[in-house]
């Protein structure tokens, strides 16, 4: 996701009238430097994990940045529209992830197993990550937003499991209630050690996917 390019103000020109006066002075035009969007969502994301976002102020990621809490304000308006902008660039991301690896006459199955895959290398990466915020810091406006953002996922997952309960792939009764429990056992990866969660995410996902697909009951 690139940031928005703003226009500087335009340069004033001398009057007719010969006269100068400040409102025909050149207005100052900012400079883009090498922080942007990306960049601040980077840095925010990271301290949000890390310290949690209530724990997190507007000037510890203008500091962590080396800039001013006013250019800081260039990009965000606040602390929310940074946790909003990492939430909503994770699930069109993750959207995208999944329509490119998605075959169309694949099994409900191997169509779970894109999505559980697709969505550990989600959770590996900070920004992204973002997505499984807790909304109780959030304001009524953010949350609705977050809720439906959560309510796509979980109907995206809960359609992969009734295809695999129609197609006979998978074991799938209470698919809503399984869907929970897919979330509820991933989700919790944010929470990982660093040394666990920087593992390969094939390797992450391949054991969830034994989870979910044979269990831990011996034979």
């Amino acid at each position: 996701m690139g940031s928005v390019a703003r226009k500087g103000s335009p340069r004033g020109r001398a009057p007719q009238s010969g006269k100068w006066n400040s409102e025909d002075a050149p207005k100052p035009v900012r400079k883009r430097g090498t922080v942007n969007r990306d960049v601040i969502m980077n840095v925010a994301s990271v301290m949000f994990r890390e310290r949690g976002y209530d724990r997190t102020s507007l000037d510890d990621i203008a500091k962590a940045l080396h800039i001013t809490k006013p250019s800081l304000y260039y990009h965000f308006s606040s602390k929310e529209e940074i946790l909003l902008a990492c939430i909503e660039t994770g699930y069109a991301l993750f959207k995208q992830w999944l329509e490119e690896r998605d075959r169309p006459q694949a099994s409900g199955k191997e169509r779970l197993a894109i999505f559980i895959s697709s969505y550990v290398e989600l959770l590996k990466d900070n920004v992204l990550s973002v997505l499984v915020s807790d909304e109780r810091v959030m304001s009524d406006p953010s949350k609705e937003l977050y809720r439906r953002y959560k309510r796509l996922l979980h109907q995206e997952l809960v359609g992969r499991l009734e295809a695999g309960h129609k197609d006979g792939s998978l074991k799938a009764n209470d698919t809503r209630h399984l869907a929970f429990l897919i979330f509820g056992m991933i989700n919790w990866m944010v929470n990982w050690p660093p040394s666990e969660i920087s593992r390969p995410t094939e390797e992450i996902a391949a054991h969830f996917l034994n989870l979910v697909f044979n269990g831990i009951a011996a034979d």
